[in-house]
């Protein structure tokens, strides 16, 4: 009676033991437990439980991992299906909406799963360092795969709600900030509540109270903690587990019946066709004729925003400066902050968000049309197509680099660069914010989807291991007294060596692409 819903789910996995990258993330992972063990033997005389710090480490790790895997990996299970318009070909082959589902999601949980039992008897070796034991180590792996269970099957939920794979990624990102932030800003909005006089309740105060407790309760986080503690005050059985798995069978029947409807509804979709339209006038000013740097101005206009984008930046960051600097003591008597350094610090965010989203679709958008062989028919070099695209990319947030120049009028700082940029931590933000879109954008050329979490979950594993090493050299530097710019000299040339590899990297694979 299975057979049928079983069918795509069996071929996929079949499918996937015979590709040679699922076995290479297997043995990747198997190396990086090896690679944790080595730095936790290299330092073990600096801890009295070197064991359990590793593999704290590497829970803690694995945590960030699933719940990038649930923006990158299991977001696009359906919604690649909508946007190839292959559902129907699936009907056609008798498959049932429970066997797209099983064939499309449950697979990608079996193979994370394996990966898990290929670390399970290398991360046993964390006992023989001390300080934790082999059933400390089962349970943390029986909490790591009920979270996995419960962001893959949320992941599902809302990629059959979705119709693109971005909309699926923002719906999962707002989720996982519900499920780790609203508990904490409810108890905190609750604490400032009690603070002031404007609003005071003790129904308030219990009910963020326990909501916190419950949050601790069925939080993968406080159960990891509560597994790896000293006191031994943990349970295999757990709310945590019993909740996760609850939560993400739920999510999945409200999956299977949501897609059940979808799929036999008829599509109202127009197929896309070439319309000739006549040109209007704010459209030939919004989006003028292409440069003479074709690239530049394609990417500029039509991944950075162009002049519409460039307005809605200096409209935006205008009023909220004005806001700042009027309500300028108000906010330093709330957060005991300058308003203008608030605005500042706020701008740093926003410009590691916006460059990172443009460099995930550095290479998006012509691995998804099928127009990278295209591109590269160009008679220029791969290297200068690259390069002609970050200079496009880069005009999209040229605005907001400006404005991190403009609060130095009111802070009064003459030294700018001394005092904000020729810092250690400027430098270390710069410094990573380049690796990282470099990063982003080598993965939006091997990855159709989910390019940004996987360049963090790259930058994650290759952080925790190689910034021990970068820190050592700093402490050294700073404890000769150089200054701030000598201190950063071992960062600044890892970054310099790292984003020349990659760019090496990029331009062999659009040479390969190209010759293909």
């Amino acid at each position: 009676m299975f057979h049928g819903p079983l069918t795509l789910l069996m071929r996929s996995v079949r499918s996937d033991a015979l590709k040679r990258s699922a076995h290479l993330a297997r043995i990747a992972s198997v190396i990086l437990i090896l690679l944790f063990l080595i730095a936790a033997h290299l330092h073990e005389s600096t801890s009295s439980a070197p064991g359990l710090d590793l593999f704290r480490s590497i829970a803690f790790l694995a945590i960030a991992l699933i719940n990038l895997a649930g923006v990158g990996h299991f977001c696009n299970s359906i919604t690649e299906e909508k946007e190839e318009g292959t559902l129907s070909l699936l009907l056609l082959a008798n498959i049932s909406p429970l066997g797209i589902l099983l064939g499309k999601s449950t697979n990608r949980i079996l193979s994370v799963i394996l990966i898990f039992a290929a670390q399970f008897p290398f991360a046993l070796l964390a006992v023989t360092l001390g300080g934790i034991t082999v059933l400390q180590i089962v349970a943390t792996f029986l909490a790591l795969s009920a979270h996995l269970f419960l962001i893959a099957n949320l992941s599902l939920l809302m990629s059959v709600w979705s119709r693109r794979s971005q909309e699926a990624a923002a719906a999962m990102v707002m989720v996982l900030m519900i499920l780790y932030g609203f508990p904490y800003a409810v108890y905190q909005a609750a604490r400032q509540a009690r603070r002031s006089t404007i609003f005071q309740s003790a129904g308030l105060s219990e009910w963020s109270d326990w909501l916190l407790d419950l949050n601790a309760q069925i939080s993968v986080v406080d159960q990891v903690q509560r597994i790896l503690g000293t006191d031994g005050d943990y349970q295999f059985l757990s709310w945590q587990l019993i909740s996760s798995l609850i939560f993400g069978t739920i999510a999945f029947l409200i999956a299977w019946a949501s897609f059940c409807r979808i799929i036999w509804a008829p599509d109202t979709d127009r197929p896309t066709r070439m319309d000739v339209k006549t040109r209007s006038r704010w459209k030939s000013i919004l989006i003028p004729r292409a440069w003479r740097q074709a690239v530049t101005w394609k990417d500029y206009y039509f991944i950075a925003g162009g002049i519409s984008g460039l307005i809605a930046r200096v409209v935006f960051y205008s009023i909220s400066l004005l806001i700042m600097v009027f309500y300028r003591r108000k906010i330093y008597a709330q957060m005991e902050i300058d308003g203008v350094q608030l605005f500042r610090d706020l701008l740093l965010v926003l410009l590691c968000i916006e460059t990172l989203v443009l460099a995930s679709q550095f290479f998006h958008t012509e691995r998804k049309s099928g127009t990278l062989p295209t591109l590269l028919m160009l008679p220029q070099t791969p290297l200068r197509i690259t390069w002609e695209k970050a200079f496009g990319c880069f005009l999209g947030v040229l605005p907001t680099i400006v404005f991190l120049f403009i609060p130095e009028s009111f802070l009064q700082e003459r030294y700018f660069f001394e005092s904000f940029v020729l810092t250690p931590r400027m430098l270390t933000l710069i410094c990573g914010l380049l690796v990282m879109a470099h990063l982003t954008a080598l993965c939006s050329l091997i990855v159709k989807w989910g390019a940004l979490p996987l360049a963090i979950g790259l930058a994650l594993i290759a952080g925790g291991l190689f910034a021990p090493f970068i820190a050592v050299a700093k402490s050294l530097i700073r404890s000769a007294g150089e200054g701030a710019l000598a201190e950063a000299s071992p960062m600044l040339y890892s970054t310099a060596i790292v984003c020349g590899a990659i760019q090496f990297e990029m331009v062999r694979r659009l040479t390969r692409i190209a010759g293909s």
